[in-house]
């Protein structure tokens, strides 16, 4: 008898660099346009966006928010303070990367960056005025961004597949507000409707066929199930304690449990979570690289980014990030992943992984003679 040796290719990942940039203070989220060329860094306590050349990690251009008297809201003390409308929380990019959506945190709106375009002055619609810095030239432009009024403290913007709304999950109004952008005119863009939801709205995945909508409520254990078009409330997941963060990838839906420290996997078709692992302490944003085959979660109490597998939600790796990494964004190329994690603090951590195929030797069968 004899052993028989098969070979099988397997995937390797490689964490082979890791740089550190600064940007602005109270870095809340960060973004990379779809073409792979841009970083976007939102800057809450700063009052900022921070534009980055990816490959080579250079700050470009920084838009700077005009400061207005608003209300905040201190999520320790759970009171109103005095503070400015104008603060960035998180972004989205539609029409293809031509246009960057901000949430402002205290403003009760939206606003829209026509990356493409130089500053406007903008009159008879409702605006907010910013100044935009070239970092190579140090010149300074002024101008108005387009703003569109949502519900209290807006913060996740998503968007449709097929670029005809964007959403907004409002925390305090405890509803998403859908707004038309369909048409090729951007002063022609208003809100449609608010979908009520129950208390902390957050997390928002758009289905992959487009039908349905899929909202993080905070507040409960539950995932909302919203058909699209009609904005009704179709039914619930049960997915753990304060999901916060929703990403959809290959029919499955990956969500963060900030509280109890998870990431969990969703089964869409039986609705119900098939697969868990644990994070570090108050788990945030979640990210999925392109190819679908890795899961990133980075925890604020704990200061790491994990990196999982998607399939099984086996953790590859924990590491050591900024103080109290909050964001997070993925960038593909080939073999090459790139992991962008912003922090609190102001610091951008940015993890570059390698991923190889390798050959195993596995026994089979022993075979006699």
């Amino acid at each position: 008898m004899f052993l028989l040796l098969l070979f099988i290719t397997m995937a390797q990942l490689d964490m082979v660099h890791h740089q550190v940039i600064r940007s602005g203070s109270g870095t809340k989220s960060v973004v990379i346009s779809p073409d792979g060329e841009r970083v976007y860094a939102q800057n809450l306590e700063d009052m900022s966006v921070y534009e980055f050349d990816r490959k080579s990690r250079k700050l470009l251009r920084v838009l700077r928010f005009k400061k207005t008297p608003g209300k905040g809201y201190n999520y320790r003390k759970k009171i109103w303070i005095n503070s400015y409308q104008e603060k960035p929380v998180e972004a989205c990019f539609t029409h293809n990367g031509k246009f960057l959506w901000i949430s402002l945190h205290n403003a009760g709106g939206v606003v829209v960056w026509d990356l493409e375009d130089t500053l406007k002055t903008i009159e008879n619609y409702p605006h907010r005025k910013v100044s935009l810095k070239y970092m190579e030239t140090g010149n300074v432009k002024t101008g108005d961004l387009l703003f569109i009024e949502t519900g209290k403290t807006p913060k996740v913007t998503e968007k449709s597949r097929d670029g005809r709304y964007l959403f907004v999950a409002n925390w305090h109004s405890n509803n998403v507000s859908v707004i038309d952008i369909s048409g090729g005119d951007p002063f022609t863009w208003k809100k449609i409707t608010d979908i009520p939801t129950g208390r902390i709205p957050r997390g928002i995945a758009v289905s992959e066929d487009n039908k349905l909508l899929y909202i993080a409520e905070m507040s409960s254990d539950l995932i909302r199930i919203v058909e699209m078009d009609t904005w009704k409330t179709t039914g619930f997941i049960h997915a753990g304690l304060n999901p916060r963060h929703l990403v959809i990838k290959d029919n499955y839906l990956y969500a963060s449990i900030n509280i109890s420290g998870k990431v969990v996997k969703i089964d869409l078709k039986a609705e119900k979570v098939i697969k868990s692992s644990k994070t570090g302490r108050l788990a945030r944003t979640l990210a999925i690289s392109p190819d679908g085959k890795y899961v990133f979660v980075v925890s604020y109490r704990d200061n790491i980014l994990d990196v999982f597998q998607a399939d099984d939600l086996k953790r590859l790796f924990r590491l050591k990030t900024g103080y109290e990494p909050v964001g997070l964004a993925i960038y593909q190329d080939g073999n090459t992943i790139e992991a962008w994690v912003s922090c609190y603090s102001g610091r951008i951590d940015i993890f570059t992984f390698l991923r190889t195929e390798v050959d195993s030797m596995t026994p089979s069968t022993i075979i006699e003679k």
